[in-house]
């Protein structure tokens, strides 16, 4: 029998609950399914093989996306368009039945369909990296395997120290080749502006109780400090001269869980080596780890889906004279987070992690709007 990612997760959940004893789990779990007795989806002993791997490894050890059939893209397209016809043409409502019969698609797969689609339409869109067909089972398997990790170690999520970089321009500015600005007549004038607008490069990490940084990528120039681009030997040089200091000071470094997304500058050789000394592979979530954090997912890292956010929108709440004052605002700000607040972005993180096991790996920012407004 064919275990699917959710019945793993599930197994590992029984048996932490029932004094790790795997043959009360598997009861249980057949109780659960609606099995007979002795029917079930492994022995005792391969459950608690399964479990010694998974505290070992952290992982399920299986292909991800088993036991669950995709929707593809072009049966939501056709659903989506078919929408879009009947409210164009004066209808309020969608019919799952009417278009599957004008498709030839199970209601069913209508249904849910519309489900998703209904619920963020046609409210405010937000802008979202697209997820390729590759990305919804790994997303899938990461949010199972992290729930699963949390009934092994309640601490799990709260020891993770979350970390990203994030550009802040000192003001806004417009890509020329995408604008055109008209006139009757010809201005005979110039706009100057800069070729490269002026911004800083800030690197942070925070877990559910502190917040470490901000730490700038800039170099010595000619006319003093100036924002450079990241690359593996400088991110390397900023873990071990600032960021691993920083931990060692607050001797958390054999507690910390390490978690970086998959930016080439972030498994740089160097940089994976430095990573190891230090936390070992066990605690590292990266890509080219054994715990990989999935591809385009800034929706699931605090710092992307929180962190910078909040910090633009409090910095540039006034207006701002150089890029020293922009790094003291940043610096500020930082030091004004609360552990209330760090602990509070935590606790969300995990609940996207929830919606995304449960959503096969889909975007869920329509969903958390959908709750929020209930």
């Amino acid at each position: 029998m064919t275990v699917s990612m959710k019945d793993r997760a599930l197994l590992v959940k029984l048996y932490y609950k029932n004094d790790d004893c795997a043959k009360v789990a598997l009861q249980k779990f057949r109780s659960l399914k609606g099995f007979k007795k002795g029917v079930g989806p492994m022995t005792a002993k391969g459950l608690e093989k399964m479990i010694m791997k998974f505290e070992k490894t952290g992982s399920f050890g299986v292909q991800p996306g088993r036991g669950r059939k995709r929707i593809d893209s072009t049966t939501v397209e056709e659903v989506a368009t078919a929408m879009e016809e009947e409210s164009s043409g004066g209808v309020q409502t969608c019919s799952a039945r009417r278009i599957g019969r004008t498709l030839d698609r199970p209601v069913s797969t209508v249904r849910k369909i519309l489900r998703n689609i209904l619920l963020c339409y046609p409210f405010k869109i937000t802008q979202l990296h697209e997820l390729l067909p590759v990305d919804l089972p790994a997303r899938e398997t990461f949010a199972l395997e992290f729930l699963a990790r949390m009934e092994v170690d309640n601490e799990w999520p709260w020891k993770i120290l979350w970390t990203d970089e994030a550009h802040f321009h000192l003001t806004g500015y417009v890509n020329t080749q995408n604008c055109r600005v008209w006139a009757t007549e010809n201005p005979h004038a110039n706009h100057p502006v800069p070729l490269h607008p002026a911004k800083v490069t800030v690197w942070c990490g925070f877990t559910a109780s502190f917040i470490i940084g901000p730490y700038f990528f800039e170099e010595i120039g000619a006319s003093g400090l100036v924002t450079c681009t990241v690359t593996g030997k400088r991110y390397e040089c900023l873990l071990r001269n600032h960021v691993i200091p920083a931990l060692q000071q607050r001797g958390c470094v054999d507690e910390v869980i390490f978690m970086q997304d998959g930016a080439p500058p972030h498994i740089a050789n160097p940089v994976k080596k430095l990573l190891r000394r230090h936390f070992g592979n066990a605690k590292i979530i990266s890509r080219h780890f054994p715990t990989a954090w999935p591809s385009r997912s800034p929706d699931l890292n605090p710092c992307d889906f929180w962190l910078w956010g909040y910090l633009k929108a409090v910095v540039f709440s006034g207006s701002i004279a150089n890029l020293a004052e922009l790094k003291a605002r940043i610096a500020q700000h930082i030091l004004t987070v609360t552990p209330e607040t760090l602990r509070s972005v935590v606790e969300h993180a995990v609940s996207r992690f929830q919606l995304v096991s449960e959503n096969g790996g889909q975007h869920i920012e329509h969903l958390l709007r959908h709750s929020n407004e209930n």
